[in-house]
């Protein structure tokens, strides 16, 4: 474990006093839970802190204390000394990479994460890769801070180890996530509400919007490939929110013996979202998300570019 970087982080969250902590657009439990749990960390140390995300947490994720607080108003930047981003791999990602070059006077940027494609953007940086999720990393950070854990900090911490292991079952589970998942439940830590809130929350709407997509499902037996896509037609033809499509790339992955998934996603101005997933070993699709500005873990990665997407015989692909 590399001590020197939690321990620098632990330094500089020590010496700030007023705190941006920023969580990635779209958020999803490890970044948010990263981000909360850290928050109420230095709010119980004294510590003036604003909770930021371009986008609004999902219904799903709300049970998550400190989601009611957060912002989307840039404003906050403007005094802070700190600013602490989580699971972010650059800060395109969060939205503030504009707001942070206009300030007069740069604050301290701490970049915490633990995917092995990080910019290394910050002034501190804590990107630990041998972590299974950015909550992993924000634990090590609190123990070197000897910050004692509330049930709410528990629980927020558990969303990210839930969210980045798909409920300890993708390959992204280790011995030492299995440990820390133990101990945060001994300090309060609601797995029941987790594992219900990120596994059992599709509505019967979701549920129809996942059926056409599985319907559009591509296999190319060369490559042991498996695609498909979401339309912008689909969500406004079914009733069902934005984020009722997350968790279907996990889903073909467990599920399917293939050696890749890609899911294509239709957003607004020509946009194109990609969620690539692989359960081998000897693959690594975070280098295939980098061709496209994105980046990731081996085993699960994404992108987001301008492009078109084009169905082929056996799989469905992307024209940039």
């Amino acid at each position: 474990m590399p001590n020197q970087a939690v321990n620098a982080a632990a330094v500089a969250l020590e010496k700030a006093e007023r705190v941006v902590a920023v969580s990635h657009r779209g958020p999803d439990g490890d970044t948010l839970g990263g981000m909360l749990a850290m928050s109420a960390a230095l709010e119980r140390m004294g510590k003036q802190v604003a909770r930021f995300c371009v986008d609004p947490a999902p219904k799903s994720l709300r049970f998550m204390s400190g989601t009611e607080l957060m912002t989307n108003d840039l404003a906050v930047f403007k005094d802070a000394d700190t600013v602490c981003v989580f699971d972010a791999g650059d800060l395109r990602f969060t939205n503030i990479d504009t707001v942070l070059a206009s300030l007069p006077k740069k604050p301290t940027i701490i970049n915490i994460d633990h995917h092995a494609t990080n910019e290394l953007f910050g002034d501190v940086n804590c990107n630990l890769t041998d972590a299974a999720s950015t909550t992993e990393v924000v634990h090590r950070i609190l123990l070197a801070m000897h910050v004692s854990l509330t049930p709410e900090m528990a629980t927020n911490l558990l969303a990210g180890l839930v969210t980045d292991t798909g409920l300890f079952f993708n390959p992204a589970t280790t011995a030492v996530a299995l440990a820390l998942a133990a101990d945060l439940q001994r300090q309060g830590g609601d797995l029941k509400t987790v594992a219900r809130a990120l596994n059992k929350n599709k509505t019967t709407e979701a549920l129809v919007l996942w059926g056409k997509v599985l319907e559009r499902l591509k296999f190319d037996p060369l490559r042991s490939h498996i695609s498909t896509v979401i339309l912008k037609s689909d969500l406004t033809a079914i009733p069902a929110s934005d984020d009722s499509i997350e968790g279907l790339a996990n889903f073909l992955n467990s599920n399917m013996d293939a050696r890749t998934v890609l899911i294509l996603k239709e957003m607004p101005d020509g946009i194109i979202k990609g969620s690539l997933r692989t359960a081998r070993e000897d693959v690594d699709v975070a280098a295939e998300a980098l061709r496209y500005g994105g980046g990731g873990h081996r085993k699960a990665a994404g992108y987001t570019t301008k492009g078109k997407i084009v169905e082929k015989e056996n799989e469905w692909t992307l024209e940039t």
